[in-house]
């Protein structure tokens, strides 16, 4: 039976966000404690910025998102518009007249 080969995984990368998170944390354990309390603050506040950039970019993308399609519906109409404006006229028909039914008169009865 031969042998199975030995999958290696690979380690998954770190996003740049953890990569600086965890800096401030080793600086947080190296500093005094007095130091160490402001850094935690420091770090309290970068994610509540990065909240806030998060939520600032998402109503952009939704702005932008309705502005885009509005503007889609808006040059289509335009086209039509300019395609019935441009289309050459349709030669006018003639109206064919139709005959009128008569209408059967009573006869009255003569006294």
């Amino acid at each position: 039976m031969a042998a199975k080969k030995k999958k290696t995984t690979r380690k998954k990368s770190k996003s740049p966000r953890e990569v600086f998170d965890e800096n401030l944390r080793s600086l947080e354990r190296q500093l005094p404690p007095a130091f160490s309390r402001r850094v935690r603050e420091m770090r309290k506040n970068m994610k509540a910025l990065e909240r806030q950039i998060d939520k600032a970019r998402t109503a952009r993308e939704a702005r932008w998102h309705r502005l885009e399609t509005q503007i889609r519906k808006d040059a289509v109409k335009a086209l039509k518009r300019l395609e019935l404006a441009i289309e050459p006229a349709k030669p006018k028909r003639k109206k064919k007249k139709t005959a009128k039914k008569k209408t059967a008169k009573k006869k009255t009865a003569a006294a």
